[in-house]
């Protein structure tokens, strides 16, 4: 009877270290598919993270290509208002250098009147004893020819005012 309630005590026994195994199996199980899934995790973070590094990488380039245009365009805008200043300069200049040449362009139209139908007094001198009042003629003729040279000159100088305003004026539009 004794080896009976000893057999039966071992079996108790048994029973309940198959029944230790079997949950212990089981959660070895779980924690193996646990173990998976976090082995998961950490590969999907970690290619995000190096998906993340990339795109930081190219961020930094852009920063810096972006950087360089930058400075690039700062220099064009110093360039340009450096020659926007001598652009006044210039404007001036031509200004001044339109008006001398249309002076210089009247006098030599005068000249070359003046050469055509000449009326220099000094080589006809004697049209003042024989004609006065053919001299006299000439001499108005002369001086209304100074007139109208120097008429022809304000009006010069007045049409270069006028482009110069009306310039102004289409660049202030």
């Amino acid at each position: 009877e004794e080896a009976d309630t000893e057999r039966v005590r071992q079996k108790k026994e048994l029973n309940q270290v198959i029944s230790e195994r079997d949950i212990l199996g089981t959660q070895l199980v779980r924690r193996n598919d646990e173990l998976a899934l976090l082995y998961e995790k950490i590969k999907i973070q970690q290619s995000m993270l190096n998906k993340g590094e990339i795109q930081y990488r190219q961020r930094v380039d852009d920063i810096r290509l972006l950087r360089v245009e930058i400075r690039k365009l700062r220099r064009e805008k110093s360039i340009l208002s450096k020659s926007v200043s001598n652009l006044d300069d210039l404007r001036r200049e031509v200004y001044h250098v339109q008006k001398e040449l249309l002076k210089e362009r009247t006098r030599c139209r005068a000249l070359e009147e003046e050469l055509e139908n000449p009326m220099n007094v000094h080589r006809w001198r004697k049209l003042e004893a024989s004609d006065p009042s053919r001299y006299e003629l000439i001499l108005k003729v002369q001086t209304l020819q100074k007139r109208l040279i120097a008429k022809t000159e304000d009006v010069v100088e007045k049409e270069l005012l006028l482009q110069e305003k009306e310039k102004l004026y289409v660049e202030l539009k």
